[in-house]
């Protein structure tokens, strides 16, 4: 990889914002509805004020703080989505 895509890589990341649930600069935009790659959270708008609610919507029956505690075990926010994530890149840190 050249040095030159590898600075634009990281000036992109370095504009995205953390994940509600693993915390790593994935998003684009927050509050859009996109799937965090990492964790497999799709972010809702859900935040820290209102994290133990079950919101039905997207997440299912997943609280925010149930996906946490998931991905502090393994690393996806709930074992079902394993197949589909993915480790995050350094500069997603």
């Amino acid at each position: 990889m050249s040095r030159m895509f590898v600075h634009l890589f990281e000036e992109a990341v370095q504009t995205r914002f953390r994940c509600p649930c693993c915390g790593y600069r994935t998003l684009e935009k927050p509050e859009a509805l996109a799937l965090c790659p990492v964790c497999w959270w799709e972010d809702d708008g859900q935040g820290d004020e209102d994290a133990a609610e079950v919101r039905l919507t997207v997440n299912g029956q997943l609280s925010l703080n149930e996906a946490r505690a998931y991905f502090a075990q393994c690393g996806a926010c709930h074992p079902r989505y394993l197949p589909y994530v993915r480790t995050p890149c350094e500069a997603e840190q």
